[in-house]
C-alpha cells in the first residue's frame, strides 16, 4: 500500500533478527548496523524482537548501541537488554509442556528446553549443533529432560528436517490448537510457547509500560513469527524474501534480506541517509 511518509511519527521499531537484521552467517551488515544507529539518533526506540533465548538476543545490542528493552523467545520474554530486569514473561504451563518432553523423548526427537534462560538438551545431536552454530547458543547436555517435569520453561523446540517439522506441525496443532501457540521460525525448527505468546502481544505489553501506541510503532520482520507484530505495528514491513505469509501480513514489502533490505526499508520509511 502506499506510505505518507510526511504522516510518520514512529517512536518504536521492532526489528526482527534472523534474516531480517542478520544475514545468513548471522552477522549485522554495516548498512544494517548503520540503519539502526540512524533510527536511534533520530529518536525512535529500536527493540530487537526474536524466537531466540534472551541472551542470544542482546548480545547484539552494545554494539548498536542498543540499551532499551528486548523482546525473545518469540515474545514470551521482554527484558532489559542488559537482563537486569523482566517486564513480561509468559511461560509454557508445566503439564503441557512434559506432555510434550515425554512424547518427543521417547520418539528420539532432538529437543531444545529453555529455563531461566538457559538451553538444555537430552543429548547433543547433529540438530542441537545446527542451532548452536546459527545462534551461538550454549547447550546443556542433561541426560534426560523429564527431569524438569514440573517446572514452566520459556519454549520448547523440536529440531528435525523441514518435511518432519511440517508433518509434526500439522499434529501438534490439531491436539494443542487452544493450549499452545505452536510455530515454524527455521525450516529445521518447531517451536512451542504458552497460548498467550506471540511477538505482537510483547508489543503490545510494551506498548502499555511505555505508552507508545500501536499506531506509531513500525515493525520489521520475514518470517512466520513476525506476522503478530507486522499486523500489530501501525505499519508492518517484509523482508523481499520472507514467506509469504509475513509479505500479506505487510503494509510495504523492502527488498530481500540479503540487499540490506532492512536498511532500504528504514530510508524509505523515514527518510534516513543509509
Amino acid at each position: 500500500m502506499g506510505i505518507d511518509r510526511s504522516a510518520l511519527m514512529y517512536k518504536l521499531a521492532a526489528v526482527d533478527l534472523d534474516d531480517t537484521l542478520l544475514g545468513p552467517d548471522g552477522t549485522v551488515s554495516p548498512r544494517n548496523a548503520a540503519a539502526v544507529r540512524a533510527l536511534s539518533a533520530s529518536g525512535v526506540m529500536v527493540v530487537l524482537a526474536s524466537g531466540r533465548m534472551h541472551q542470544d538476543t542482546a548480545k547484539y545490542c552494545p554494539t548498536l548501541g542498543l540499551t532499551g528493552p528486548v523482546i525473545s523467545y518469540n515474545g514470551a520474554m521482554v527484558r532489559s537488554a542488559d537482563g537486569s530486569a523482566t517486564y513480561h514473561h509468559v511461560p509454557v504451563l508445566a503439564d503441557l509442556a512434559s506432555q510434550i518432553v515425554h512424547w518427543a523423548q521417547a520418539r528420539g526427537y532432538s529437543v531444545n528446553y529453555y529455563l531461566d534462560d538457559t538451553l538444555y538438551v537430552r543429548q547433543r545431536t547433529p540438530w542441537t549443533d545446527l542451532y548452536t552454530s546459527r545462534t551461538g547458543s550454549v547447550a546443556h547436555e542433561v541426560g534426560d529432560l523429564t527431569q524438569f517435569d514440573g517446572r514452566e520453561p520459556t519454549k520448547l523446540i523440536i529440531l528435525e528436517s523441514p518435511e518432519e517439522t511440517d508433518r509434526l506441525l500439522a499434529e501438534f496443532r490439531s491436539r494443542y490448537a487452544s493450549s499452545l501457540y505452536i510455530t515454524k521460525t527455521k525450516p529445521e525448527y518447531l517451536e512451542f510457547m504458552n497460548r498467550g505468546v506471540s511477538k505482537g502481544k510483547a508489543l503490545e505489553a510494551l506498548s502499555g509500560r511505555l505508552g507508545i501506541p500501536s499506531a506509531e510503532m513500525v515493525s520489521f520482520g520475514d518470517s512466520y513469527n513476525d506476522v503478530s507484530m507486522l499486523q500489530y505495528a501501525g505499519v508492518g514491513v517484509a523482508m523481499g524474501d520472507g514467506v509469504e505469509e509475513a509479505r500479506a501480513a505487510a503494509d510495504y514489502v523492502a527488498p530481500p534480506c540479503l540487499e540490506d533490505g532492512f536498511a532500504a526499508a528504514v530510508r524509505h520509511l523515514f527518510g534516513l541517509d543509509v
